[in-house]
């Protein structure tokens, strides 16, 4: 069955390795479903914090504070999601030979480098912008690169297990 393309950004994203059969669209839809009504409550929440909060401080302050948040949510959102595809085993690699361990390996390594340098890009340029506006914007490329080199050693460590013997 061919999938859309849809599915097949949802798999790589999420780095779901196995078909996208009734047991992983179910596992996803009820992940997704808890993740959208928490973030419908939080946006709910910190629209009405975000209206108080202007009327006691900076809204510049308010608004750099929201999107910080905003970021957090969202890494916490996408660290619920892997922890469920771990749990339910859907990033495990199954391969018969050699040579589809080394094309399973290499889409692996480009997938996750390709998500995290998204993910990292969209998550450290509100930072670095706040940064900047509270006058430290030196101390944003340590914690880059930081971030960065941490994820590719995670990134490594989780290859080594799915794919070393």
């Amino acid at each position: 069955m061919k999938e859309s393309l849809f599915i097949k950004l949802v798999k790589n994203f999420y780095g779901i390795s196995k078909p996208f059969d009734e047991f992983a669209r179910d596992v996803i839809n009820d992940a997704g479903n808890k993740i959208a009504i928490w973030l419908m409550v939080y946006l709910l929440m910190s629209a009405y914090a975000l209206m108080v909060l202007i009327s006691w401080f900076s809204p510049m302050n308010v608004v750099n504070g929201l999107i910080i948040a905003d970021t957090f949510v969202y890494l916490i959102a996408e660290a619920y999601m892997g922890r469920i595809i771990r749990k339910n085993k859907l990033d495990r690699y199954e391969f018969y030979n050699e040579e589809e361990r080394k094309i399973y390996g290499k889409r692996f390594i480009i997938s996750r480098i390709f998500t995290t340098v998204l993910t990292l890009s969209l998550a450290m340029y509100p930072i670095s912008v706040w940064f900047r506006y509270l006058g430290m914007s030196e101390s944003i490329l340590p914690s880059f690169i930081g971030c960065f080199i941490g994820i590719l050693v995670a990134i490594y460590t989780q290859y080594c297990r799915q794919f070393k013997k």
